[in-house]
């Protein structure tokens, strides 16, 4: 639940930017996905955790994608890893290797580098659909390459 990560070995460090949480401070509940800071009235609940793969991975893009109605993005690979958060719509999604995937807002997934994005796509025929796309990223990789 650490929204920085520093690893000793090879002194790289990894964003996860998912879960807002100083462990110290507030009080957890049983599943540790859950935290409340003492007498705030608010809860921050962890929505996703992933570990990195190893590597130099000290740059973060943060990108929206907008699908109109029916709209779809090409066949891609990425070569950084990438966290798809939807924030509007339902969006399908299928990587190489693995079936296909409807996303509701509120709901997310990782792609580690190097996977190719087989089908990325507005589920709906009838209204939006949108992403928030964060990259972290390998300084000099290249974040989208179009695969035919």
């Amino acid at each position: 639940m650490a929204v920085l990560q520093k690893r000793s070995m090879g002194g790289s460090i990894a964003l996860s930017i998912l879960v807002v949480a100083t462990s110290a401070a507030f009080s957890h509940d049983k599943d540790d996905d859950k935290v409340t800071p003492p007498g705030s009235g608010s809860a921050i609940a962890k929505v996703f955790e992933q570990v990195l793969p190893a590597g130099d991975f000290r740059k973060v893009n943060v990108i929206t994608v907008s699908y109109g109605p029916g709209g779809k993005s090409p066949k891609h690979r990425h070569d950084v890893a990438v966290f798809a958060y939807v924030a509007e719509g339902d969006v399908e999604s299928q990587l190489e290797g693995e079936e296909l995937k409807t996303f509701h807002k509120g709901e997310m997934w990782y792609e580690p580098p190097g996977t190719i994005h087989v089908v990325s796509r507005n589920a709906s025929q009838e209204k939006p659909a949108k992403l928030l796309v964060f990259l972290v990223q390998e300084e000099g990789k290249a974040a989208t390459t179009v695969v035919k």
